[in-house]
This record gives C-alpha cells, structure tokens and sequence, in this order.
C-alpha cells in the first residue's frame, strides 16, 4: 500500500490537473471572498449601513470564516472535478491496465489514488487559506485597521473544515469517474447534481416539509452547515450562497464522512467487479 502510495503521490506530482485545480480554486478565494467584496465597498456610500459590516468580514478577525464560506458551492465543484479527473483520467488514456497489471491489486490502486487525492486538496485547501490571511491583511492594511487575527485554534478548526468538505467533494468525483468510465459523463453529471438538483431539492424542501430529510443528507447542505457551525454567516443571514443551517456541526461532520466511505465503497466494489478497458 505504501508503494502504490508512493507511485499515485509521483504521477499527482506529474500532472498539470492538481496545479491548475489549485491555482483556479486560490484565485476564486481570493477574488470573489475578498477582492470583488472590497471594491464593492469601495463604491458603497459612506452613509450606507452595510458598508461597516461588509468590511467586517474582510479584515483579519474574520478570515477564518470568510475564506471558508466558499467551500460549500464553488469549491465543493472545483473538489469533485478534481476527484474525477483523478479516476476518469485513467480510462481516457487507457492506461488502467498497464496500471493494474503491474503493481499491487484493483482496490488497493483505487485506495491510494484516493488518499493522494484527499492531500492534493488538503495542500490545495492549506494554500487558499495561506492566500486569503494574505489578502486579509493586506485590505486590513488598507483600510488602516490593526491586525487583529482570528486564534491558532479557529484558524485550524477553519482549515479541517475546509479539508473534509473538499474531501468529501473529491471522493464523490473519484467514483463518478469509476462509475461513469471517464471524465465527460461524470463531469456533467456531477455538476448538474451538485450545482443544479441540490439546489431545486433545497428550495423545494422550504416548500414541501415531505421531502425536509432529504435536504439533511445533501452533500451540499452538510457542507453549508459545518462553515455555519465555524462561525459563517448563513445565506439567509446576507452569507455567501451555499451557507446553511440545516444540521448541527457534528451532523454535518457525520455526513461528509458517510459520502466519502459510501463514495470508496462503490468506486472499489465496481472497479473490483468490471474489466477494465
């Protein structure tokens, strides 16, 4: 297992989709948490009451919440992309077979492709965060504030956070990628889900109080819930879309774990079961 390990460790390093995923999800942190909200209130009238409170969530205080509060919608996306490419790659290229036939068993392969993805987007996550206390402090700058920074223990808490959701994201996208064959199908169908049906089934489930469980076991809703459970204001509350508080924080905990072990569990049973062209 170590070795197989170590060879998906050298072919992640070998691939340009990890650093492209990464640098895509750093600059989105980076603009749409904090760049685009500060020319925002940039532009606000002075007199304008939300304008304090818009700055509030930029400045170093708050940057354990506010670079988290995107993970639930865009970088759970950029996550199970990541995931896909991870697994579908390998059909693409037909290089399955060469893969499987020389080194450890099927589900051994799988597992360590998995476990190399969850430190692609560990590291990928710690990088965004290094990227946002950045931009934070340089806003804080800016606007003459002190800095004043959030403690050791909410800035850790932020990034496990932050690690388990893309975590889970990527695991979801991994078995896609083995289900599917591919990265085409699993893409679309990934973010068609992930993007579109979580959504309807959210809003719907405000209207229609039959279908309420079933927003609580949404890889979206647990995500949204653990950044709330961090200290991000919900979407209800002016938060960043995808921030919710449908499940409590060990809840939310509980459902990212259960997708990642159902996630393995399938990609493993089916790439065990089927031949491999």
């Amino acid at each position: 297992m170590i070795n197989a390990v170590a060879s998906e460790g050298l072919l992640m390093r070998k691939r340009s989709a990890p650093l492209i995923v990464g640098i895509t999800w750093i600059l989105m942190v980076v603009g749409f948490a904090f760049v685009v909200p500060y020319i925002i209130y940039s532009v606000l009238d002075p007199s304008d009451a939300s304008r304090g409170e818009l700055l509030d969530i930029l400045l170093p205080n708050a940057v354990a919440a506010t670079s988290l509060s995107s993970y639930p919608l865009f970088g759970g996306a950029i996550m199970l992309i990541l995931g896909v490419l991870v697994t579908g790659s390998e059909y693409r290229w037909g290089t399955w077979t060469a893969r499987l036939s020389q080194g450890p068993g099927r589900v051994q392969v799988l597992l360590a492709k998995l476990v190399v993805g969850a430190i692609a987007t560990t590291v990928i996550a710690f990088a965004a965060a290094v990227a946002a206390v950045a931009a934070s402090a340089v806003i804080g700058a800016l606007e003459g504030r002190s800095a004043d920074w959030p403690s050791i223990g909410a800035l850790a808490g932020s990034l496990g956070a932050a690690a388990l959701i893309s975590a889970a994201w990527m695991s979801v996208g991994a078995a896609l990628g083995v289900i599917f064959r591919g990265t085409t199908v699993a893409l679309a169908v990934g973010l068609l889900w992930t993007l579109g049906l979580e959504n309807a089934l959210s809003g719907l489930a405000g209207i229609l109080p039959g279908i309420e469980p079933v927003r609580t076991v949404l890889l979206g809703s647990a995500s949204g819930s653990l950044v709330a459970g961090m200290g991000a204001p919900t979407q209800s509350d002016g938060g960043t879309p995808g921030v919710v508080d449908y499940l409590s924080t060990p809840a939310a905990c509980f459902v990212l774990v259960a997708y990642i072990v159902v996630s393995t569990t399938a990609a493993a049973v089916l790439i065990r079961r089927r031949d491999i062209t």
